[in-house]
C-alpha cells in the first residue's frame, strides 16, 4: 500500500474480507432480505470521528472504463483512419493511455471534447483527403450512450469494492453515498447488476445532472451535496474514495479526507505527482484499505486543521 502518511498494515489486504466473514456469521436475514446483525456483530460508532463515506463510481466502485473505451471506438471508428482503428484493436479496444488519463473523472461534455479534439488531430496527422466531419459533442455523447447501454450488463465491480462497501455498512455502520460524474440515466443502467452488492447500501446517489450540482468535478459541488444527502453538513467529516485527479481535487476542495485509488497504468512518478501530493492516502486497490490506519490519519488531520485555524 502506498500512503503519503507513511502508515501501513502488513495484514491490511485481508482485513476487510475477514471482517465481512465475521459479520456474515452473525447476521440474520430479515423479512425484506436486508441484513439484521446481532449485538455481538454491531459496533458503536458514537465515538467515531468519521460521519460518512462518499464514493466515486466509475473506476472506483465499478470497472466501467474498458466499456467506455470500447464505446468510444464504436462511436468514432467510421471517422478513424485504418491505422487508428488497428491501434484500437491492438490495445483490445482501449484508448491510448496518454489520452485516457486526461478524461478520468470528468463530466461527459468535458471528456468528450478532449476525445473529439484527439480524433481531429488524428485526422490531420493522417492527412486524410476525405475526412468525415466529426460529430458534435452532443451527437458524440448520444451515440456513445447507446453503445454503452448495450454493454452495461457486463460491468464488473472493481477489486475489493463489494467487500469494502459491505464492511463499512455492516461493521462500521457509517452512512454511504455515491457522487458520480455520470448522468442519472447511465447510473440506472450501471446499477442493475450491482444492486444487491453495492447500491442497496447507499443512502444517496448523486449524479452530475442533479440540479444541486451546478459545477462538475474538479469543483467541490457534488461532494458538498452528497455529504448533505447523508446528513453531514460539514464535508470534512467525510472520507472520499476517488480514482481520478479531477475527483481528488473536487473532494479536497470540499474539505474531505481523500483516499485516491489511481488506475494501475499511472507510473509511480505520476502517482506521486498527481495523487500523493493532493490526496491524504493513496491505495493500489480497495483491498488495501485498513480502518485503523485511516482513522488514525483522519484524526491526525483534524487535529492539525483545528490547530492551524
Amino acid at each position: 500500500m502506498s500512503m503519503n502518511n507513511g502508515g501501513s498494515n502488513s495484514q491490511s489486504t485481508t482485513t476487510i474480507s475477514r471482517s465481512i466473514s465475521t459479520a456474515a456469521a452473525a447476521a440474520d436475514d430479515d423479512d425484506d432480505g436486508n441484513f439484521s446483525f446481532s449485538s455481538s456483530a454491531r459496533r458503536n460508532n458514537d465515538d467515531c470521528p468519521i460521519q460518512g463515506v462518499l464514493f466515486d463510481l466509475d473506476g472506483t466502485l465499478l470497472d466501467s472504463e474498458p466499456l467506455g473505451c470500447r464505446a468510444v471506438y464504436e462511436t468514432l471508428k467510421d471517422y478513424m483512419s485504418d491505422q487508428a482503428r488497428k491501434d484500437f484493436q491492438r490495445r483490445d479496444y482501449t484508448m491510448e493511455w496518454s489520452l485516457k488519463q486526461q478524461t478520468l473523472g470528468l463530466p461527459g461534455p468535458q471528456w468528450a471534447a478532449i476525445v473529439l479534439d484527439w480524433a481531429q488531430q488524428q485526422q490531420q496527422q493522417e492527412q486524410q483527403q476525405q475526412s468525415l466531419l466529426l460529430p458534435t459533442i452532443d451527437e458524440f455523447l448520444t451515440t456513445w450512450d447507446q453503445h454503452m447501454s448495450e454493454r452495461m450488463h457486463t460491468i464488473q465491480a472493481c477489486k475489493g469494492a463489494n467487500e469494502l462497501v459491505q464492511y463499512l455498512a455492516h461493521i462500521r455502520k457509517i452512512p454511504l453515498a455515491i457522487a458520480t460524474s455520470s448522468h442519472s440515466k447511465s447510473v440506472q443502467l450501471k446499477r442493475r447488476r450491482h444492486e444487491e452488492t453495492i447500491f442497496r447500501y447507499m443512502s444517496a446517489v448523486v449524479t452530475t445532472d442533479d440540479p444541486a450540482v451546478q459545477r462538475g468535478k474538479p469543483a467541490p459541488d457534488i461532494y458538498i451535496h452528497a455529504a448533505k444527502q447523508i446528513s453531514v453538513n460539514d464535508p470534512s467529516y467525510c472520507i472520499v474514495f476517488e480514482d481520478g485527479v479531477s475527483g481528488v481535487q473536487a473532494a479536497k476542495a470540499a474539505g474531505c479526507f481523500v483516499i485516491a485509488v489511481p488506475d494501475s497504468r499511472f507510473t509511480q512518478q505520476e502517482r506521486q505527482t498527481l495523487f500523493a501530493s493532493q490526496a491524504d492516502m493513496v491505495l493500489s486497490d480497495l483491498t488495501e484499505f485498513d480502518w485503523d490506519t485511516v482513522v488514525q490519519a483522519f484524526v491526525a488531520k483534524k487535529k492539525t486543521t483545528t490547530t492551524t485555524k
